[in-house]
């Protein structure tokens, strides 16, 4: 079903695919893709993810926890977890929009349509298909449907656990000795209007076949629907009969699209094709429906929600969708310990955690708070209760995995963004001032470091200059007081210590040597200490001149104007004299080990808009932009991921150079929304 005149028709077409003319759809015309290009779509309890290589898998209640059918990322030897035959099995196009997709496909004369959404409210993935007859003869046609079921973590360890039962036209399946999802009952059943069909049912082999004649010129409709109940099967009931015709179908997917068009499409008009088409949909559905609803990619398939990571991506909602901005503030408030200190990221299935010595998570709850209560004056969420976290010492371990429960010890809301400031304040290095790194900041990779962090130095603060508004507001002085005078001493440890040249150094290892100078054969000069400079400092006149110095400095190493990359670093580490930790386990130019970090990348683009520089402000966005690195064939060879997502990395390797990472599940869409917001709107 190839599309000859595609090139006038699409925008940034690139003879895999491009954006229909009203810029809310991508079109795959050709799905041999370079690697699966994915569509994500979900609730807050269910999701499915499909591609251009077939169906990943669904999943229901955890994306880590609870997969229905198999998830794959092998895209080389791809499997998918649901299988279908006479329809999504050959030479079909994808039409990829918020909320659903379409498969088209034509064989022997007959024009076939799936159109797969998950509903905003509903445990189900609908497979709405329509076969049409334009010949003068009647077709009969089969189609047949076939999952490889989970119900757990992974098949190898359930597989002989799972049991199936057909009861009311229905095929169920279990597995009982799952101990948190041992009463769900996933199910596969047909949907819409249903007379004359043929269904046989395959209990060992997972699958449903249907058989049903398509008059001469004429249309069948009915839906295939993968969902899933809980203890009984009355739910089963529910959604047979909520979706017995296809007249109630078909409102479903008007109210799904109609629901996910009015959480994500804007009218962003910013002078660059590119990056309206992004910021007016794309942006703000990969954050929410894959970064806080699903947690879910290809590449990844997590589950759990990170303390920093679902925080920063509702900053990207606080004037779109500011509830879910004033909710997840709670949520993660009541995920802090006595001490000060979060946990790093947790299951809210069954309150599994893990507890570090990162040294950024806790300060993101401060800096969130203080952003949607500048923007919403909403000044009630101070004042919200919520409760602490039983302490569960971590001993001699770097990290601790466990059960974590609230206890009966609360706080304001305030209160918890106070603790987690006065917590990391309390990690001060006496020697230089600095705050300590402990087992990585933002960098995850600097795990070995356990020196001093500057880069941490900067972010706080930027937060305690934020927090003194809401320290005024709730009248306490001491807490204002102090939040001036150590800013006041964090920008003196800094100006002391952290200069070299031409730009700020990036830490400082225990034993006193340093990291991010030109002393160093590796790691000469680090993006977020310079974009978070001028972040943090940007009203001192003092240090204007350092600000823009340090920037010049960035774009000279780091900005990459002929491929369009911005490193994370320069150069990458390979043999490095102190070992920085994991992030040597990456190969130079791969991911944080010097390559295009895209989170990393937005703050080089939010500290140019914040010295007025928007012309190298856009410059970067337009670096990030997905379909600068796609709307060609050469290009999208070379890039290989999806055009209308954000990657959350790519390669500056020289034998992958211009290579896309990992896409969807990146906390990178929020940022580059927030500063199209923030700074173009």
């Amino acid at each position: 079903m190839k599309n000859k005149n595609a090139d006038s028709e699409y925008i940034a077409f690139n003879s895999y695919g491009g954006f229909n003319k009203t810029k809310d759809e991508y079109h795959i015309l050709n799905t041999k893709t370079p690697v699966p290009w994915c569509n994500v779509m979900a609730n807050e309890n269910f999701g499915t993810l499909v591609s251009s290589y077939g169906t990943v898998y669904t999943y229901y209640k955890n994306s880590q926890g609870y997969k229905i059918s198999n998830w794959c990322n092998d895209w080389i030897t791809f499997k998918p977890g649901e299988v279908f035959s006479g329809i999504y099995d050959e030479d079909y196009n994808l039409h990829y929009g918020f909320g659903y997709t379409t498969v088209l496909q034509e064989n022997d004369d007959i024009l076939k349509e799936m159109k797969i959404f998950v509903p905003s409210e509903d445990n189900v993935k609908i497979q709405y298909i329509t076969y049409e007859n334009p010949t003068p003869n009647k077709k009969t046609e089969t189609i047949s449907y076939k999952i490889d079921p989970v119900l757990g973590v992974t098949s190898e360890t359930t597989s002989n656990y799972i049991i199936t039962r057909i009861k009311d036209n229905v095929l169920q399946f279990k597995n009982p000795y799952n101990l948190d999802f041992g009463n769900f009952i996933p199910f596969i059943c047909l949907l819409g209007n249903t007379d004359d069909l043929n269904v046989e049912y395959n209990e060992k082999e997972y699958e449903i076949k249907i058989t049903f004649d398509v008059s001469e010129s004429s249309k069948r409709s009915f839906a295939i629907a993968l969902g899933c109940a809980e203890d009984n099967d009355e739910y089963i009931d529910y959604i047979k009969n909520k979706y017995n015709t296809n007249e109630n179908i078909e409102k479903e997917l008007e109210n799904t699209i109609k629901y996910w068009r009015e959480k994500v499409v804007k009218n962003f008009n910013t002078g660059d094709e590119y990056i309206d088409i992004m910021a007016n949909g794309f942006l703000l559905y990969q954050t929410i429906v894959c970064r806080l609803f699903a947690k879910t990619g290809f590449y990844q398939c997590g589950g759990a929600i990170g303390f920093r990571d679902q925080l920063q991506d509702t900053l990207a909602l606080i004037r779109t969708w500011p509830e879910k901005t004033r909710s997840q503030i709670i949520l993660h408030s009541s995920h802090q310990f006595e001490k000060g200190d979060v946990l790093h990221w947790w299951h809210e299935y069954n309150n599994s955690g893990i507890r570090t010595y990162f040294s950024d998570d806790y300060l993101w709850l401060p800096y969130v708070l203080s952003e949607y209560v500048s923007i919403t004056k909403d000044y009630s969420i101070l004042d919200v209760m919520t409760k602490y976290l039983e302490d569960k010492p971590m001993g001699d371990k770097r990290e601790a995995y466990n059960i974590y429960n609230n206890i009966d010890v609360s706080d304001s809301v305030y209160d918890h963004a106070k603790k987690a400031i006065l917590y990391g304040l309390s990690r001060q290095n006496l020697n230089n001032n600095l705050l300590d790194i402990g087992d990585g900041d933002w960098n995850d990779g600097f795990s070995n470091i356990r020196g001093q962090s500057v880069w941490l130095t900067f972010f706080m603060m930027d937060v305690l200059k934020r927090f003194i508004p809401l320290a005024k507001h709730k009248k306490d002085k001491e807490m204002e007081k102090k939040c001036e005078k150590m800013r006041h001493i964090l920008k003196h440890a800094i100006i002391e210590h952290c200069w070299d040249h031409d730009h700020f150094v990036r830490a400082f290892f225990e034993n006193g040597e340093v990291l991010g100078s030109y002393k160093n054969k590796e790691c000469k000069i680090d993006l977020i200490s310079q974009a978070w400079a001028v972040i943090a400092m940007k009203e001192y006149k003092d240090v204007e001149d350092d600000l823009h110095e340090c920037l010049k400095t960035a774009d000279k190493y780091l900005v990459d104007d002929g491929n369009m990359i911005v490193r994370l670093l320069y150069p990458s580490f390979d043999h490095p004299e102190n070992n920085p930790g994991y992030i040597r386990a990456y190969v130079p130019g791969i991911r944080e080990n010097g390559g295009q970090y895209t989170h990393g990348a937005t703050w080089l683009s939010k500290a140019y808009f914040e010295l007025g520089d928007k012309k190298d402000g856009i410059k970067i966005l337009k670096y990030i932009n997905p379909i600068s690195h796609s709307d060609t064939k050469e290009k999208s060879d070379i890039y290989m991921v999806e055009p209308y997502v954000v990657a959350a990395d790519v390669y500056t390797n020289k034998e992958h150079l211009g290579r896309g990472g990992w896409t969807w599940y990146t906390g990178s869409s929020a940022w580059v929304y927030k500063i199209i917001e923030d700074y173009l709107s």
